[in-house]
């Protein structure tokens, strides 16, 4: 009995040790995360993920140093074995979906966000993120779509009016691009680009009178490159 409750006693320290090395090590990887240390975090996540290779969480955050650090494939590789461990764990899908669509891989891109919006289509981050998705794929009325229903849900965030603005450029939408770079402009009155934006949106709808307007305002907000296209258009 005594000899039982002794490799007991043993294996209960073993695993605390080997559990108190695994949280040791998660702290410097995070740490040279935050330094922007890559290779070293990377390093480190490798040796958390030999000690622990059952826990997602190892995998997860190599993944997301990966994808900071530009190496998406092996990323795609650490967030897939992050989903066989914990197949709802959203935030994987999130950024293998990021790395899919810098990778230009669309239709994974949107597969991937297709599994949470099909639970939770609600989900903006997600949404915006499909968008973009279906804008690499030239598929703008669904990404405009995906833009859309977005805004239903938040009316007040100037990122989704930017966006939308941007992709109503692409398909010549100028007097709708205007009018979300209007939002934008109340939004995001940091924004200084905006009113150079609008003023060449006008330019290409030949109001040149508004045109010029915007170019004013870009100028007062100085914007240097609004003062060539002023100067060659509104004196």
């Amino acid at each position: 009995m005594r000899k039982k409750i002794f490799l007991f006693v043993l294996m209960a320290c073993s695993l605390f040790t080997k559990a108190q090395q695994g949280a040791e090590i998660l702290i410097q990887a995070n740490r040279a995360t935050l330094e922007r240390n890559f290779d070293e975090a990377i390093r480190l996540y490798g040796q958390f993920v030999k000690l622990n290779p059952n826990d997602f969480r190892g995998y997860f955050n190599r993944g997301t140093t990966e994808y900071n650090a530009a190496k998406y494939d092996e990323a795609i590789h650490d967030f897939t074995q992050t989903l066989s461990l914990n197949p709802i764990y959203k935030e994987a899908y999130y950024f293998r979906g990021l790395c899919y669509l810098e990778q230009k891989k669309y239709e994974l891109a949107i597969k991937d966000y297709n599994i949470i919006l099909d639970k939770d289509p609600s989900n903006i981050s997600f949404l915006k993120l499909r968008s973009d998705a279906y804008a690499g794929e030239v598929r703008h009325n669904l990404a405009l779509k995906d833009l859309d229903l977005a805004l239903s849900i938040d009316k007040l965030s100037g990122d989704l009016y930017k966006r939308r603005a941007e992709i109503k450029v692409v398909i010549k939408d100028f007097e709708g691009a205007i009018n979300d770079y209007n939002s934008v402009q109340v939004l995001i009155p940091t924004y200084k680009m905006v009113h150079y934006i609008k003023g060449n949106l006008y330019m290409q709808l030949n109001e040149v009178d508004f045109a010029c307007e915007e170019y004013k305002l870009a100028l007062a907000s100085k914007v240097i490159v609004a003062e060539r296209v002023f100067e060659a258009n509104c004196q």
